[in-house]
């Protein structure tokens, strides 16, 4: 399980990160005409989103363990046609301006997220803490890990939307 999450984790942010590499600047700015976010403002939401994941996890993990975790659908996050509204927390707020900035705050978010649950990932602890989802109820530590990826998807294919329409703008 260990080596799978991992894997999905970084198989994913390459992808991502392939996708918005060698935009222009003006590109990555862009917002689509339907008032959504640029590009840049959703790699933002995703870095402050594995933040703040990260942030839940460590607090959970040292906390008590839960009996009322449930196994989520966590593959029902890749449907963009069921409509999600991101918490206020976690809506971009302009910190980031250019992919470099974009990136730092991937890859700063991932490595709190990585030191959260290093001495967890993969044990039993995972399964037995956790927080509630919005949209799941009490999910474990260990589905919430496996969302991360799911989520990025989510997201990649809005920046993929996204771009169509500033092309066709």
């Amino acid at each position: 399980m260990k080596e799978h999450v991992l894997n999905q984790l970084e198989l994913t942010r390459s992808e991502l990160l392939e996708t918005v590499r060698g935009l222009p600047p003006e590109t990555l700015q862009a917002e689509p005409a339907d008032g959504g976010w640029s590009v840049l403002e959703i790699l933002e939401h995703l870095a402050a989103m594995e933040s703040a994941i990260a942030d839940r996890l460590s607090a959970a993990l040292q906390g008590p363990e839960r009996a009322d975790l449930v196994r989520a659908p966590l593959e029902l996050v890749r449907d963009r046609s069921r409509k999600a509204q991101a918490p206020p927390q976690v809506h971009p707020s302009g910190a980031v301006s250019t992919l470099a900035e974009a990136e730092q705050a991937l890859a700063a978010a991932r490595q709190k997220l990585l030191e959260a649950v290093a001495s967890d990932l993969g044990t039993e602890r995972m399964d037995k803490h956790g927080f509630t989802h919005p949209m799941f109820g009490p999910v474990s530590a260990d589905q919430w890990v496996e969302l991360i990826p799911l989520h990025e998807l989510r997201h990649l294919g809005q920046i993929r939307e996204t771009l169509r329409q500033v092309e066709q703008a």
